[in-house]
């Protein structure tokens, strides 16, 4: 067993660097020359197993080769139980199944040997000599290491084939899934399109109506006709984040790229968040580093991660409270986080919030559970990390969202199959 494996380590390293096919070929052609011999050759069986074919030969020509596969009777079936079997005289020995073949060839004597690997025995090592010899047991013992050799190489041969086999059907089939992907998110974009337009249209009709211009509106009317619009808006926010969300995922925001500077993109949503923190009677606390570098990416897709962080955590904190914007560097990336004081998140979904479509609370009318997937895909897309935190760090209350950003990062659309590459 020892020996066995011993044998396998070796010819890992020897197969990694200069193949199967070329091992197997030095093998026979120094086994002829080393043993004075005419030639060598490695015979496998058939996937029936009653039959041996010429795999690799050396010193016998190629129709000797072809004369014919060899059926495994009573003095191959031997060679196969384990045992060397030597023919002395190839001419005249009935055991020769082309004796003629073999006299045309000038073949006097035979050794076959087995050929064993893990998987069982493979085939047959046979040496040819062109004058009548015998060999020793301490030849045969010698040989028979060779053969073993050259069966696990075979064995590493077809496990590198399966191997090379089932990397090529996972290929095809991850192809056939992304062109099923790609077809899918098409056809999501076409119906979230088709969508978008008539229900702006009711909304429309409807504040129309609010205001008056169809005649005389009633409280209760009034009532049911501001919470349809309310919901018409809900559904519009959902149709944009599922388009943004398959655009993200096809890579279709190539020609939004461009040099972005930090700064604007932080400015402007400063100003998004005093839109929406103002009439909740909330307090921005903004501490912006000034001299933040730019970026290649996009500044409508940063300045939406952004405001999606401060849209989620203005829903979330009360009245009086504060929620904080932050942003600074260091000499490897840019770092910015948005924290509220608000009511924070259970810890048994934290690590959820960022999956596609995960709501806090799945009754809640407000809320697509699109933003933070679409904002990890942001982040991700220009080789970042996000994560959240709850109860942010140093007050102990609220909710900390993070995300840094490598300097110098540019915007990668196959982003989806680097991670992948990344995955162990």
């Amino acid at each position: 067993m020892m020996r066995k494996r011993l044998l396998y380590e070796i010819s890992k390293p020897v197969i990694a660097a200069v193949g199967a096919e070329n091992v197997l070929r030095a093998i026979v052609e120094s086994i002829t020359v080393g043993t004075g011999a005419k030639g060598c050759s490695l015979l496998l069986l058939s996937p029936e197993g009653d039959k041996l074919y010429h795999r690799v030969s050396y010193g016998i020509s190629e129709e000797y080769v072809n004369k014919g596969l060899i059926e495994v009777d009573e003095a191959v079936r031997e060679v196969l139980s384990g045992r060397a079997v030597f023919i002395r005289d190839a001419a005249h020995d009935p055991r020769v199944q082309y004796p003629e073949a073999a006299r045309k060839e000038g073949i006097a004597s035979i050794l076959s040997i087995p050929m064993r690997s893990y998987g069982g025995i493979r085939g047959i090592m046979r040496i040819y000599t062109s004058e009548v010899r015998d060999f020793t047991a301490e030849e045969i013992d010698f040989l028979d290491s060779i053969a073993e050799l050259s069966g696990l190489v075979l064995e590493k041969e077809e496990e590198h084939d399966r191997v090379a086999q089932e990397a090529e059907r996972t290929r095809e089939e991850l192809r056939r899934l992304s062109e099923d992907r790609e077809r899918f998110l098409h056809f999501i974009r076409m119906v979230a399109h088709d969508l978008k337009a008539p229900l702006a249209a009711v909304q429309s009709y409807i504040k129309v109506i609010l205001r008056g211009s169809t005649g005389p509106v009633t409280e209760k009317q009034r009532t049911w006709l501001e919470r349809s619009v309310k919901r018409i808006d809900g559904m519009l926010q959902m149709i944009s984040d599922i388009v943004d969300l398959s655009k993200l995922e096809a890579g279709l925001i190539a020609p939004e790229l461009e040099t972005v500077s930090w700064g604007r993109v932080l400015e402007n949503c400063v100003e998004v968040a005093r839109g929406l923190a103002d009439p909740k009677g909330i307090r921005l606390v903004v501490d912006i580093d000034p001299d933040l570098p730019e970026i290649f990416g996009s500044e409508i897709r940063l300045c939406q991660l952004v405001n999606n962080l401060v849209s989620n955590a203005v829903r979330y904190t009360p009245e009086g409270k504060r929620i904080f914007i932050r942003a600074f560097q260091d000499p490897e990336q840019v770092t910015v986080y948005v924290e509220d004081e608000g009511c924070g998140i259970r810890p048994e979904i934290l690590p959820k919030i960022f999956d596609d479509f995960f709501k806090g609370d799945p009754e809640a009318q407000e809320g697509t559970g699109l933003g933070l997937s679409i904002s990890r895909r942001i982040v991700e897309m220009h080789h970042g990390k996000i994560w959240a935190e709850s109860p942010a760090p140093e007050s102990g209350i609220g909710t900390r969202v993070t995300f840094t950003i490598p300097k110098g990062a540019v915007c990668d659309l196959a982003y989806r199959e680097r991670r992948k590459e990344e995955e162990p």
